[in-house]
């Protein structure tokens, strides 16, 4: 597999990414995977996990790969402000 790091930016926070390519031989045409990883690939506990596969190409796997995971940041921001708004409204209650 191979192993790369991109810099992800969403809202003016960046995301170190560690994200994968396997590619293997279908018919003579390549069939490309994309992983991402939960931390450096080096480490033990570092599992990976597919985003998506049967890219026809590296660059269309990694186009895809990170636009999958600025999507899951933006969600992961949107959930974490949500968290934080609801617990501000719920300290506010008057009795």
């Amino acid at each position: 597999m191979i192993k790369f790091k991109r810099h992800i930016k969403v809202d003016g926070e960046i995301f170190e990414t560690w994200m994968g390519l396997e590619i293997k031989k279908k018919g003579g045409r390549p069939n490309v995977s994309v992983y991402y990883y939960t931390d450096d690939p080096e480490l033990e506990m570092s599992a990976h996990h597919l985003i998506k596969a049967n890219f026809q190409s590296k660059d269309e796997a990694v186009k895809h790969g990170c636009l999958f995971m600025r999507a899951m940041y933006k969600d992961m921001i949107k959930r974490e402000k949500g968290l934080v708004n609801n617990d501000e409204e719920e300290n506010e209650v008057d009795w």
